[in-house]
């Protein structure tokens, strides 16, 4: 045992030794400190697009709009209907209301939008138009009905009252509920989702930085109506027991997130949360760079000896050749799983240092009906050694291409090919083949850390990536995985027992 051990070691100093690996290690780091830079400038970004929103202008350009609309509706009034012409005149109504009160009514396609600009262009929008109908058709009291509206929606702006504004959404809930317009299913959906709403100030401003709690708060609502109807609101598929169960731990999760201010790790979400960025930017570059490092090392442990000639000083050894392949293959594992811990210590450190520690979050899952948390730490070095999984993967054929070809440049090339584009190829073939052959093809059942840390994006993200990955389980790809494991190694041990080496 101690003559393995001392290949082992023999083979760590050769990895170790090389300027190239030292090169390679200061690139990795880069690569940490290149996420980091990233994150800083998608938050000055973002920052930016704030200024502009706060700087521009928007009275002059609603005046301009205010003012073109008129000239339309008076030079096209004879050939407008009726109705178009009411829909003009409650658009210039707006417009006015917009100046009077200041209202910025350009941010209103962005999520979480100031209630008051949602307010304007919808509620009191549609009030404007039944209110001019009414008076066109002569039915004075009902365009009464809608001015009494709109003066109620008004004061409520008027005075900046966020408060009343939730309770009169409640009180209208509520009185479609008791006109039979919606269920008492529908009814307590929507209570909900406005308490959760008022609760967490959703809408009281607009904040590029909070978009995460809208996001959230609709995917509860969404998740409540696929629960209640048994169908997946996105998908328009049937639940299984498994997807209501999925469903009920995201709305735990998600309001867990919301109460403790925790954005998931999706920049769709949390751009505004530069920790977030980088997290998320690390872990995807760290890995690639990570990847190419060992698969450069794995490819050219046995074909560079035998380009050198080194390999065969091995046979004036009483090491057999097993013994040699396998101090090989299990340096090269310890390299990766070496480096995987480092990049996890080293990139939380430096997100400490210049992000700080208060958004750096665990991982959250549902055990018990209750919502619990993994240390921060723990849970980026546990989604790193999944993600190494996959690196793994390749580091086998690195090494089985290097011992059967015996060329450095092949096994290194075929191999950085195959992870940097098989994914993609697959995911292409995903889109146009619907077979059940396809969950055998190896590159379908990498991406593991998607399926097990599923609680780290949105319920809908989830489901998109099982769509994408055909629902296979992560018992099959595991149970795959190891049988391409096992050809593979059978495949290298093979070659390198019975080939010639002098």
């Amino acid at each position: 045992m101690s003559k393995f051990f001392k290949l082992c070691s023999c083979e760590s100093i050769k990895i170790w030794k090389k300027k190239s690996t030292k090169v390679m290690l200061i690139i990795l780091i880069l690569s940490i400190f290149a996420s980091a830079g990233i994150a800083a400038l998608t938050k000055k970004l973002y920052a930016l697009n704030d200024e502009f929103f706060a700087s521009n202008d928007y009275k002059t350009m609603t005046k301009s709009d205010m003012e073109t609309l008129k000239v339309d509706l008076e030079t096209n009034k004879n050939s407008l209907d009726e109705a178009s012409k009411n829909e003009m005149q409650a658009q210039i109504d707006i417009y006015q209301i917009a100046l009077d009160y200041d209202i910025n009514t350009y941010n209103t396609g962005l999520i979480n939008t100031e209630w008051k600009a949602t307010t304007l262009t919808t509620d009191i929008y549609y009030s404007k138009v039944n209110y001019y109908n009414y008076k066109s058709m002569g039915d004075e009291e009902s365009a009464l009905k809608e001015q009494a509206n709109i003066d109620k929606e008004l004061d409520l702006i008027k005075n900046n009252d966020y408060t009343a504004y939730m309770k009169l959404q409640k009180d209208l809930l509520k009185q479609n509920y008791d006109n039979k317009l919606i269920s008492e299913e529908e009814y307590e959906i929507s209570l909900h989702t406005l308490e959760l709403k008022e609760k967490y100030e959703v809408g009281k401003e607009y904040n590029s930085e909070e978009t995460w709690k809208e996001t959230l708060i609709s995917e509860i609502e969404n998740l409540r109506y696929s629960i209640n109807y048994g169908i997946d609101t996105n998908t328009r598929k049937a639940l299984t027991e498994k997807d209501l169960k999925k469903a009920e731990d995201t709305i735990k999760i998600n309001e867990y997130r919301l109460e403790h201010d925790m954005p998931p790790y999706t920049t769709g979400v949390s751009l505004g949360k530069t920790r977030k960025v980088f997290d998320y930017m690390v872990g995807g570059l760290t890995m690639m760079v990570l990847a190419v490092i060992i698969i450069i090392i794995a490819g050219s442990m046995v074909s560079s000896e035998v380009s050198k000639g080194t390999i065969k000083f091995w046979s004036f050894t009483p090491n057999k050749r097993w013994k040699i392949l396998l101090s090989k293959l299990i340096t090269a594992v310890l390299t990766l799983v070496i480096l995987t811990v480092f990049i996890t210590l080293v990139s939380s450190l430096i997100g400490n240092i210049f992000f700080g520690s208060k958004d750096a979050q665990g991982y959250l899952y549902v055990s018990g009906g209750e919502v619990h948390s993994i240390n921060y730490i723990a849970y980026m070095l546990l989604y790193n050694l999944v993600g190494a999984l996959e690196i793994f993967m390749f580091l086998l054929l690195a090494i089985m291409l290097s011992t059967v070809a015996r060329n450095t440049a092949v096994a290194v090339g075929i191999s950085i090919a195959a992870y940097l584009g098989g994914s993609t190829i697959t995911q292409i073939l995903n889109m146009f083949v619907k077979s059940e052959w396809i969950k055998f093809i190896p590159f379908n059942n990498l991406s593991l850390t998607d399926r097990i840390f599923t609680n780290d994006v949105s319920y809908t993200a989830s489901s998109m990536v099982t769509s994408l990955t055909g629902n296979i389980s992560v018992k099959f790809s595991l149970i795959l995985l190891g049988i391409c494991a096992v050809i593979m190694i059978v495949t290298m041990f093979d070659s390198f027992r019975k080939r010639d080496i002098i």
